[in-house]
Formats: C-alpha cells, sequence, structure tokens
C-alpha cells in the first residue's frame, strides 16, 4: 500500500476518534450556549462537561474489554451510530437532569468510538507520526468548529450546535471501513491481559502521569469560555480568538509528526506540561484579548506537543492497543474530573479558581512521569 493511501486512512480514522471527542471538543461553546440559552446555574458548566466525560471514560472502559472479543470496526460503529441518536436527542432536551443523563449516554457511546478509533493505531510500526496526525485532525476540525459554533447557535439555536455533532457521526460512519486495513496487524492471540498490564508499576505511572495531566487539561478547556466571559470579552469574539488559537495547535501536532521520537520523550514532554502551564496562568490576564489570544494559543499548542507523548508511551507497553484504550479512560476520567471538582468547589468565586486547580495537577503530572522518563533515558 502507498504511503499517501496509509495517511488517507489515518486521517479519516482521526476524524472518527475526533467524533468521538466531538463534545468536549466544543465543549466551552456548546456548553456555555446550553446554560445560557436554557438558564441553567453557573455551576451546570462543569456538570455537563464532566457528565459527558465520564460517559466517555465509561465507553473507553467497555471498548478496551471487548478489544480482542469483537472487532474494531464493530465497537466504532456501534459508538457511532449511538452518538448519532443521542446527539440529535439533545437538541430537544431542556430539562438540566435529563441533559446530564443524555450527556452521559452519548459520552458512553463517544467512548466506544474514541477508544476503538485510537486503539487502531496501535498496530502501526511507527504510531507516535498517526498520533501526531490525529491532533493536526482533531485541532484542525475543533478550530473550524470553534470559530463558527457561536453563528450556528445564534442563527439556529441549540439545534446548530447539535447538529454539527450529527453531522459528524454520519461523516465518520461512511469512512469506518478504514479501520480494519489499519488495525490489521494486531492479532487476537497477541492481546495481553488486562490484569497483567496493570501490574507493571510503569503503566499505572504513565497512567497517573496522564490523567494528572488531563485533569489540568479538563479543567481549563471547560471553563475557558466562562473565564473569556467574567473578564467581559464578547462572545462572538472568544469563539473566533480560540479558533484562531488552534492554528498554533495544529504547528504542535505537525511537529510532532515530523520528529516523532527521534529526540526522545522526555525534552518533548516537559516543554509540552510546562507550556500548558504557562499558557493557563495566563489566563489570569483574560480581560486583555491579546493575552487571551496568546494564552490559549501556546496551551493549544503545548497540548498538541504533550498529548501524542504520552500515547507514545502507552503504546510502548503493548502493540495491541489495550494500554492505549486504557489512557482513553484515563484521559477521559481526568478530563470530567477536573471540571467536576471545579464545579464543587466554586461557589462563589471567580472563575480563576480553576487555573489555580490546573496549574497543580500539571504539577502532579511532572511528578509522577518524571521517574519514568529517566528510567527511559537510562535504558537506552
Amino acid at each position: 500500500m502507498s504511503t499517501n493511501n496509509k495517511t488517507l486512512q489515518i486521517i479519516i480514522n482521526s476524524f472518527i476518534s475526533t467524533t468521538g471527542l466531538g463534545f468536549p471538543a466544543v465543549l466551552p461553546m456548546l456548553v456555555g450556549a446550553i446554560v445560557d440559552t436554557l438558564g441553567y446555574d453557573r455551576a451546570m458548566v462543569g456538570w455537563i462537561a464532566s457528565s459527558n466525560i465520564f460517559g466517555i471514560a465509561f465507553g473507553g472502559l467497555i471498548a478496551t474489554l471487548l478489544i480482542g472479543k469483537k472487532p474494531l470496526i464493530r465497537i466504532v460503529q456501534v459508538g457511532l451510530v449511538g452518538l448519532l441518536l443521542l446527539d440529535g436527542l439533545s437538541m430537544f432536551v431542556t430539562q438540566p437532569m435529563t441533559m446530564l443523563g443524555v450527556r452521559f449516554i452519548s459520552g458512553v457511546f463517544g467512548g466506544l468510538a474514541y477508544a476503538g478509533g485510537l486503539a487502531a493505531f496501535s498496530g502501526l510500526k511507527n504510531p507516535i507520526k498517526a498520533y501526531g496526525i490525529y491532533v493536526v485532525v482533531y485541532c484542525t476540525w475543533s478550530g473550524i468548529l470553534l470559530m463558527t459554533l457561536p453563528y450556528l447557535v445564534q442563527q439556529f439555536g441549540l439545534q446548530g450546535g447539535f447538529g454539527i455533532l450529527v453531522f459528524m457521526a454520519i461523516a465518520s460512519l461512511l469512512g469506518s471501513g478504514v479501520i480494519p486495513k489499519l488495525s490489521g496487524n494486531i492479532k487476537e492471540k497477541e492481546i495481553p491481559n488486562l490484569k497483567t498490564l496493570l501490574s507493571q508499576k510503569e503503566v499505572v505511572l504513565a497512567l497517573l502521569a496522564y490523567f494528572a495531566l488531563q485533569v489540568g487539561g479538563g479543567t481549563i478547556w471547560a471553563y475557558v469560555e466562562r473565564i473569556a466571559k467574567e473578564a467581559n470579552l464578547d462572545g462572538s469574539l472568544t469563539g473566533q480568538l480560540m479558533g484562531l488559537s488552534s492554528v498554533i495547535a495544529i504547528i504542535g501536532g505537525i511537529l510532532v509528526f515530523k520528529v516523532g521520537d527521534s529526540r526522545g520523550l522526555k525534552l518533548p514532554i516537559l516543554v509540552g506540561v510546562g507550556g500548558m502551564a504557562f499558557g493557563a496562568s495566563m489566563l489570569f490576564q483574560s480581560a486583555q484579548p491579546i493575552i487571551f489570544l496568546a494564552a490559549i494559543s501556546l496551551f493549544g499548542g503545548a497540548w498538541s506537543i504533550a498529548i501524542p507523548y504520552f500515547q507514545q508511551i502507552q503504546a510502548a507497553f503493548d502493540h495491541t492497543g489495550k494500554v492505549v484504550s486504557l489512557g482513553t479512560i484515563v484521559n477521559t476520567m481526568g478530563r470530567g474530573t477536573g471540571p467536576a471538582v471545579a464545579a464543587l468547589l466554586l461557589g462563589d468565586q471567580s472563575f480563576t479558581m480553576v487555573i489555580w486547580l490546573a496549574l497543580g495537577a500539571f504539577v502532579v503530572s511532572l511528578l509522577l512521569v518524571f521517574p519514568l522518563l529517566m528510567k527511559r533515558g537510562r535504558e537506552k
């Protein structure tokens, strides 16, 4: 198979995985629109975000248990059909508790699509390049959505926001035939026992570091639109700035694709996590649009560098997708835990409180992953 065909397949599968994370991708703008349109309490920003993301984590767990027992394409297709139905239903929900329930179930199906899609990359000879392409696709598409979503909601209400997620599910279903071609090297007999994998302390350490990273990232991403609103930035301007920031994130993904692991993992991870922390700290000055743009650009660019290298660490433990699939659970649990903790602590405090929560999580992530990186360095 030609390199161009393989790259196209990776791009299509990256879009499928992005579809599994479709709601979190546009979460700041869409959740803000839900809360404002339906008149929900301000803490519902965190609860809606967490309910959907915890659902994705549960779906990722189901996918992990099914890998090796069911074909990856079936796992992904069930997820996409469920997303299509639940995101369509979300257009007509008005009650807060019903919204939480529907978003949780939608998340479960999203987790199947997301975990199954990423697991297909584990059988490739050099998966980090595929993860780099995934980040580029994720950032490109989410950037387009973040810039257009305020106008869609303005013109069509919440139906416009959820309608774009339905479109993503339909497009992904049409392209799902690439999954067996990418995952052909994954043999059922090679798939290790989950208990065996989790008995390795290096695996656990890597997953915990990833969890802490995503606690910080998920907290910032869930509340960044509210931080901007509290700083009196216009909603449409916020969407445009967030969309523009995706360009920097795309550059980060391209760098990962070009460099791969030729320079090791330590420096890229330190740059990625450190950049996310510095970008988050700049949000304290969100009242200045140029600083807000610089903050979210740095945050997004650093995220797109850090994530593939954390996934590369996971893929190194096995080439069947089990650990990477576990990583999707840890990823989404972190992204859901951060907004939930922030919602519990928020009360009448300023939204900048969530920035401190995120900064603490980034420090914990570095403390957990650094011993693992040092050990890898000694082994080389």
